[in-house]
């Protein structure tokens, strides 16, 4: 036996680090890319998730808008069957009617005026209704109770609140908008030929 190193380093020593070394490439070629791989499919699930909620947003918001559309259409429908009126049989007694709504709660109404104009893209007119009144808060209150209640199609466009002559009494100006519809094939023309 010679005086060096012992035999298992000489020989096996260099045997094992080559082999260590080629298991450590293998490992690496084999898990490697399988691991940039799996990285690479879990980013795409993320990002087909994050696609599949979008598109799922956008079809609830379509299939929402479809609804709103489909319910729209059959308010339109019934506005037309039965609930606006015609100008010569539903404008005095609306007009009567919102007066009486204002009385009704206990408010003093004042002198109303009222304007005319067309309904854009509708076969109806809009009727603006400008009624001041006086009471208290809580008959004023009754009072849009009454114009919410109402069977006529009459709605609150705006309110106007200031203090009144009288202690405890609210003065109120109120725009109210009645819709009445015109005869079919009756156009611009023909209601201002009416007016």
């Amino acid at each position: 036996m010679s005086g060096g190193a012992p035999f298992w380093r000489r020989r096996l020593l260099p045997v094992f680090l080559v082999l260590l070394g080629a298991n450590l490439a293998a490992f690496a070629a084999w898990t490697g890319p399988r691991y940039w791989g799996q990285r690479s499919a879990a980013s795409r699930l993320q990002t087909a998730q994050a696609e599949a909620a979008r598109r799922r947003a956008a079809t609830a918001a379509l299939r929402e808008r479809a609804q709103a559309i489909r319910d729209n259409t059959v308010d339109v429908k019934r506005f037309y069957d039965s609930l606006g009126g015609t100008e010569e049989t539903d404008l005095l007694p609306t007009l009567q009617a919102i007066e009486e709504m204002a009385r009704t709660p206990g408010l003093r109404p004042g002198t109303r005026t009222f304007r005319r104009e067309d309904a854009e893209g509708a076969r109806a007119d809009r009727v603006a209704v400008t009624l001041p009144l006086e009471g208290s808060y809580s008959q004023l209150v009754g009072f849009l109770r009454e114009v919410q209640h109402s069977p006529r199609f009459v709605t609150v466009d705006s309110v106007a609140m200031r203090a009144g002559r009288a202690e405890g009494e609210t003065a109120l100006q109120v725009v109210l908008s009645a819709y009445l519809r015109r005869p079919e094939g009756a156009g611009k023309e023909e209601r201002r030929g009416r007016s």
